[in-house]
């Protein structure tokens, strides 16, 4: 087995979008590579066809060429525009494995290989890990199903790993009733400019760190969110209580709206304010 290259690697992700594949993905608590996080099922297929559960429930739907849906508030809504990055209550989600908004799209512009790909056992499955460095030569290591192409493992030696895929299986086909949803729906309007998601990188930077700053907010007041959400009657009042009792947008309401519990701990919230001061320190792209 000859060992691919950094080209090779990518590329096999990007192919990755045309075929079936599932898996489950358990991710780590933001601030510890020990601490579990939340568990996804997951089921892909071509066209950027996918089925997300969490704890066998369905957080997000797509069908060939339709709006996905997500869950919010306990109701599967259908997303209006392009929302750009979408939170399934977790920092990672199986959206990162593969597909046009994937980890490896997002991060690769900024990152150089510091060192070839090695093969490793990932799961009982052939995987490759090759090491990247950010512009502040920051290393992460990525780790590459040797079949299917997915991602399957990120993360670094001192951290520890931010996810790690399993139970990963190629199909020739699957059921096309998997990717469809019957129940109930609720549209939800776009959020941002008119247009949905910003083709400006500058524009995309500044609706990251209001996120993060969101977060932050609500992580320094735990007590005054968790009271504000318990008091209010549906989703939409309680992302107004949050909006009232923060000073946050609606986007940042969303965002600490869909924070669960877990999050709620002095370890995350110290993590999330070096990462937003990171992201403030960090030039807008050009």
């Amino acid at each position: 087995m000859s060992t691919p290259s950094w080209v090779e690697l990518a590329g096999r992700n990007a192919a990755a979008e045309t075929v079936y594949v599932s898996g489950s993905m358990r991710t780590t608590a933001r601030g510890s590579s020990e601490t579990p996080g939340l568990v996804f099922d997951f089921w892909h297929g071509p066209h950027d066809r996918w089925r997300i559960e969490r704890e066998g429930d369905a957080v997000y739907i797509q069908a060939a060429g339709e709006k996905p849906l997500v869950r919010i508030d306990g109701e599967m809504r259908r997303l209006g525009g392009d929302f750009g990055i979408v939170n399934l209550g977790s920092r990672a989600s199986p959206l990162d494995l593969l597909g046009e908004n994937s980890l490896l799209r997002r991060m690769s512009k900024n990152m150089r290989v510091a060192a070839p790909s090695a093969p490793i056992d990932r799961a009982g499955r052939a995987a490759w890990r090759t090491t990247l460095l950010s512009r502040s030569d920051d290393s992460v290591e990525i780790t590459f199903d040797d079949i299917t192409g997915i991602i399957v493992g990120v993360g670094n030696p001192e951290r520890g790993d931010l996810f790690e895929v399993y139970n990963v299986s190629e199909h020739d086909d699957l059921p096309a009733d998997l990717f469809v949803w019957t129940g109930p729906v609720v549209d939800a309007e776009p959020r941002g400019r008119p247009g949905g998601r910003p083709t400006d990188p500058r524009e995309r930077h500044e609706q990251t760190l209001e996120v993060m700053a969101a977060t932050v907010a609500a992580l320094d007041r735990p007590r005054d969110v968790l009271e504000a959400i318990a008091g209010a009657d549906n989703g939409a009042a309680a992302r107004a209580a949050i909006i009232e009792v923060l000073g946050v947008s609606e986007r940042g309401a969303e965002a600490v709206a869909a924070m669960q519990l877990s999050q709620f701990r002095s370890d995350v919230a110290r993590m999330a304010r070096a990462g937003l001061i990171e992201l403030r320190r960090t030039p807008p792209p050009a």
